[in-house]
């Protein structure tokens, strides 16, 4: 019976340090890409054509978006918004 208590407790010190030595490393990951400039997004950029740039991205994102979720919803209610509604097959 002791032996089986040992593993157990053996097993448990190992769970509790393995999470410390990776949030270590993911750590030392943070720390040495915060430092460089290359890791700026676009839309926290200090070139204005950048962010120029990302919020034509992002509104592209999400005017595409918005047609998919139309689109969807056409397909759903037989609006007739992207062509004739289609009568539902028996």
């Amino acid at each position: 019976m002791r032996e089986k208590s040992a593993n157990r407790s053996a097993k448990s010190t190992e769970r509790t340090a393995a999470p410390e030595v990776v949030s270590a490393g993911l750590v030392a990951a943070l720390a040495s890409d915060s430092s460089s400039d290359a890791a700026v997004a676009w839309f926290d950029s200090n070139d204005p054509r950048k962010r120029m740039l990302g919020r034509i991205v992002l509104a592209g994102v999400w005017l595409y978006v918005a047609a998919l979720w139309l689109l969807a919803l056409d397909q759903t209610f037989r609006w007739g918004i992207f062509g004739p509604a289609v009568p539902p097959v028996p």
